[in-house]
């Protein structure tokens, strides 16, 4: 099969090798084969790339961690699966590939009018607001969020559930194109952080008592100056630092505020079932009430270019791998 393999850990997308000859990977126990017709980028890709968590002895490796596709084969012992099935899934690795293996536990039927790029798409997009907002920051009704890098993958769902819970949303984007967009998403309030700094304008729309919950995934000064923007009793969940470091562990505030870090890695593998969760989200995408923004597709030879796309501040939404 034609997959994207990783021989050596490097800085750049050169590491990146289209090889045409790659063994089918074949189902184990409680596993299911997938024909992959979709697969999502996502920045940890790019610290995957770079060998951030994994050995010299995993080589070499096939990187994606999510994906979306027609089922082939099932293992042993799985149930609720079968041949011809439509699915996505987040196997962690393999989904820069024409052949996938998950764990059925991580597989979730697609309804048929879901495509397959916006359903891979989903996973770590959808379930990191979702969780990290619901059970991270306990994000209630009518409080103020401020949601950064709202362009992001994880930013565009984040306004999106941040609404559908009944907050108010603050978000932050890069240039008034990205703003308007947002905005028609149903961000309540957009700041342009190239044009004017976002804590004066936090400070400012708020009547100055700042925001109750902050969805940070920057990191560097903007988590630093992220804790400025929280009102007493605020809270702060971090999801990551593309941008720059975050402390950790998260530094102790004052005035009853908090600051925490939110891994959806860690979350599914504590909690598995917690990964059918998703489906909820599948149909409101299949019943318009959700929009996954796809902002840019590239074949699978193309997966340096597409990487190197992700890496830059241009992209609005997922970007995806085709065959």
């Amino acid at each position: 099969m034609k997959a994207i393999r990783i021989h050596e850990f490097g800085p750049t997308e050169e590491v990146l090798q289209y090889e045409t000859d790659v063994p089918v990977p074949e189902p184990g126990e409680g596993e299911v084969q997938i024909k992959v017709e979709a697969a999502s980028l996502n920045r940890a890709d790019l610290g995957f790339r770079r060998g951030t968590g994994r050995a010299p002895t995993d080589l070499p490796l096939i990187p994606g961690r999510e994906l979306a596709g027609t089922v082939t084969k099932v293992g042993l012992g799985v149930q609720g699966f079968q041949a011809g099935q439509r699915v996505v899934a987040h196997p962690g690795i393999g989904g820069y590939a024409e052949y996938a293996v998950c764990k059925a536990v991580y597989t979730r039927p697609v309804p048929e009018g879901v495509d397959p790029a916006k359903a891979a798409a989903m996973p770590t997009t959808v379930l990191t607001a979702h969780f990290a907002l619901r059970d991270g920051a306990k994000l209630g009704k009518d409080e103020r969020v401020l949601i950064q890098a709202g362009s992001s993958g994880v930013g565009t769902v984040g306004i999106q559930i941040a609404r559908h819970m009944g907050a108010r949303v603050i978000t932050t984007a890069g240039s008034d194109e990205k703003c308007r967009r947002l905005h028609d998403m149903g961000a309540d309030e957009t700041i342009n952080y190239e044009k004017t700094g976002f804590v004066q304008e936090v400070m400012r729309v708020t009547g100055g008592r700042g925001v109750d919950v902050v969805f940070e995934m920057v990191g560097g000064d903007v988590y630093t100056k992220s804790l400025q923007c929280l009102a007493p009793g605020g809270r702060l969940v971090s999801i990551g630092g593309a941008g720059g470091p975050v402390p950790d562990p998260p530094p102790a505030l004052d005035g009853g505020r908090t600051a925490s870090r939110f891994s959806i890695t860690t979350y599914l593998n504590n909690n598995p079932a917690a990964f059918a969760e998703l489906d909820q989200f599948l149909e409101l995408v299949n019943n318009g009430q959700m929009q996954i923004v796809i902002g840019r597709t590239f074949p699978l030879s193309e997966a340096r270019a597409a990487q190197k796309h992700l890496e830059g501040r241009d992209h609005f939404g997922k970007v995806v791998l085709v065959p």
